[in-house]
């Protein structure tokens, strides 16, 4: 199967995720698209729902004697498209193809389904499960699905990797914090209590504990901690104290840095704030996590994968990544999981393509890396 057709259609196909853009339309469109090429591709299709109308997509190939169980897994959904002239219409030039999520991550979807298309017609030991799923951009409430009745001996993620073999990539939690003030008119000031100026402090203090964070010594695979505020919200008039101040900000982590961790972290840092300030006031909560993951380099996935690319004239040697990816969320279910996918840039940018010569290249070192690992 010729990957580039698909990926057009794919990229054409509006997919911006409804949790992040109220009103989107979500995968739907995609997913038609992805089951009519897995239907075409020769494998056994299962839609499997998995929240208001939006689905998983699984084909699956299985043969007649036992072997290994390999996954291929790949999320439909898109980011928004706030400021792109022409997000849903495939432009090809200079070799790139430039539309939303033809890096992150259509291009390593349609990599993997043309992948198994070359594969099915010969396939007779074990089984390829090729699952691509809703959500990975919001929640991952598709790949957490899919682990609920899907299993593989291991997993390959095609997220873009620019050809790379990625072992591992940092965590992430969501916290939300608040500052309290006292409204007061603003011209008197011995009765109000500015929470917006409040929250500058602790803007100052997450900036100092963002730099100590950097300055550790990396973990392999994954690199250091980091955060950075995302959203602030506060005030009522010009005129008027505020009472209140809200911030969202993001803490990415790594191996030993759990949702508790990050929880004492922010609790140490307002706790120094309000020893220095008795009118002090502010809370911290962490609203989502998700861990940091890694696979040793000595399974034999990443072996025979790194393998396959080194016969290209590409360097096997793993990496890591540092973007979050389902693969944590495979790997928390019992399935040992790298990231291998095309290569380009822009993603979540109003510019996004993927290398068209990428995605034929990372279909042809998959189908040599799951015949080694399928029929050693």
């Amino acid at each position: 199967m010729d990957p580039l057709p698909l990926l057009r259609s794919l990229v054409s196909a509006n997919s911006i995720n409804p949790s992040l853009v109220p009103g989107a339309p979500g995968e739907a469109e995609a997913a038609d698209v992805a089951r009519a090429a897995m239907v075409a591709a020769g494998l056994d299709v299962v839609v499997q729902p998995v929240v208001d109308g939006r689905a998983n997509v699984i084909g699956v190939l299985d043969g007649r004697d036992a072997g290994a169980s390999v996954m291929l897994c790949g999320h439909l959904d898109t980011v928004g498209v706030e400021g792109m002239a022409a997000p849903f219409a495939p432009t090809l030039a200079d070799g790139r193809l430039y539309g939303r999520g033809s890096q992150d991550m259509k291009g390593g979807v349609a990599a993997m389904i043309a992948a198994a298309a070359i594969l099915a017609p010969s396939w007779s030991r074990g089984r390829l499960i090729v699952a691509a799923v809703i959500d990975e951009e919001h929640m991952s409430v598709g790949a957490e699905e899919l682990v609920k009745e899907w299993r593989a001996d291991m997993a390959i993620v095609t997220e873009p990797t620019d050809l790379r073999l990625a072992i591992g990539h940092k965590g992430f939690a969501w916290i939300d914090v608040a500052t309290r003030g006292r409204a007061a008119h603003g011209s008197r000031p011995d009765e109000g209590r500015d929470a917006i100026a409040r929250m500058g402090r602790v803007l100052v203090a997450l900036e100092a504990r963002d730099r100590a964070l950097r300055a550790l010594p990396p973990v392999p695979f994954q690199g250091t901690g980091s955060l950075h505020a995302s959203l602030i919200n506060g005030g009522r008039e010009l005129s008027s104290y505020p009472d209140a101040c809200s911030l969202q900000m993001e803490r990415r982590t790594v191996g030993g840095e759990d949702a508790d961790v990050v929880q004492a972290e922010m609790d140490l840092l307002l706790a120094q704030l309000a020893r220095e300030d008795s009118d002090f006031h502010a809370t911290a909560r962490v609203v989502a996590y998700r861990p940091a993951y890694s696979l040793t380099a000595d399974h034999a996935l990443p072996r025979a994968l790194g393998a396959a690319i080194a016969k290209t004239g590409r360097s096997g040697e793993p990496t890591g990544m540092t973007f979050w990816t389902d693969a944590a969320i495979l790997a928390d279910a019992g399935i040992p999981s790298v990231l291998f996918g095309p290569g380009g840039a822009g993603l979540h940018s109003i510019s996004e393509y993927v290398n068209v010569e990428d995605v034929y290249a990372c279909r042809d070192i998959l189908v040599d890396a799951i015949k080694a690992l399928v029929r050693p």
